[in-house]
């Protein structure tokens, strides 16, 4: 099953209209009504919601140390909205929701295309058992 996910605050709209116009399930803090709320309320919604969560907020790293969630998706604030988009569109190509369960990966400003050997050259994945 193909993952789905769950845009924090932080992430640009941008990049949401993007993933969705690709077909790409993907809620905003927005949309679920959780603007404002703490980042251990939004991993919660995540979690309740079985999403992984798209962020360039460092807290989440710190709060699902130890917790079973659906996977995080990091990436600086240096990271183009183009960048951002192409890597999350690849992701859905190469994992599956499973596959993204306890996963944390970071996106490298790197080259990225269509492919898992080339998208796990692209970032860093770091498993959380």
């Amino acid at each position: 099953m193909q993952p789905k996910f769950y845009a924090d605050e932080n992430v640009p709209s941008a990049v949401i209209r993007s993933l969705r116009s690709r077909g790409i399930d993907v809620a905003s803090v927005v949309a679920a009504g959780m603007r404002g709320k703490s980042d251990s309320d939004q991993l919660e919604y995540a979690i309740l919601q079985k999403r992984a969560i798209i962020t360039h907020d460092s807290d989440f790293l710190r709060l699902v140390h130890g917790k079973k969630h659906y996977g995080i998706i990091f990436f600086t604030a240096q990271v183009s909205v183009g960048e951002a988009v192409k890597y999350i569109e690849s992701l859905c190509f190469a994992y599956t929701a499973d596959e993204l369960k306890n996963s944390i990966l970071f996106l490298a400003l790197k080259s990225i295309q269509k492919g898992r050997e080339d998208l796990e050259n692209s970032i860093i994945l770091s498993q959380i058992n």
